[in-house]
């Protein structure tokens, strides 16, 4: 199956250095993303195809995939070690400064999807059932059907 995504997607949405290098690694991470992806959304090959098929084609969905699996990407190698969080302590005689970095995620440094990511590509789905705040019996309402006044009979 083709990938959506390249290794030049990666390193171009690549933000300060240390910018991955060795394209075969990238490849690979990304490899990986999408099959996780595909697993955790059966159908979105199927709606990519189908919105590529539209007249005129678009690309939305497609994109969306290459964003997140881009930011999967990007996550991996931004902590390869998985480490939760990082402190870091200087001090110069009577001062001393600490800063801290803290990643999130479920499984800092691992593959995975966030929930915003998974929804941004599950689409809309249909809720259990809708409530008319219209009554039934006024004008305005979708259901609304005319009472058949009688005729004068004369």
């Amino acid at each position: 199956m083709a990938s959506w995504t390249t290794p030049e997607d990666v390193t171009d949405a690549w933000i300060g250095e240390g910018a991955p290098t060795d394209d075969e690694s990238i490849q690979n991470w990304i490899d990986r993303a999408e099959r996780l992806i595909r697993r955790r959304v059966t159908d979105l090959q199927e709606r990519i195809d189908a919105e590529a098929e539209e007249v005129p084609p678009r690309t939305d969905l497609l994109e969306a995939a290459v964003d997140v699996t881009v930011a999967m990407v990007i996550r991996v190698f931004r902590n390869p070690d998985g480490t939760r969080q990082v402190n870091t302590t200087t001090t110069t005689g009577p001062f001393s400064d600490t800063r801290s970095q803290t990643y999130g995620g479920d499984v800092p440094g691992g593959l995975g999807l966030t929930d915003e990511e998974l929804g941004a590509l599950q689409g809309a789905s249909a809720g259990a059932f809708s409530i008319e705040l219209i009554p039934s019996t006024s004008p305005f309402s979708s259901s609304y059907w005319p009472y058949p006044w009688p005729q004068e009979t004369i």
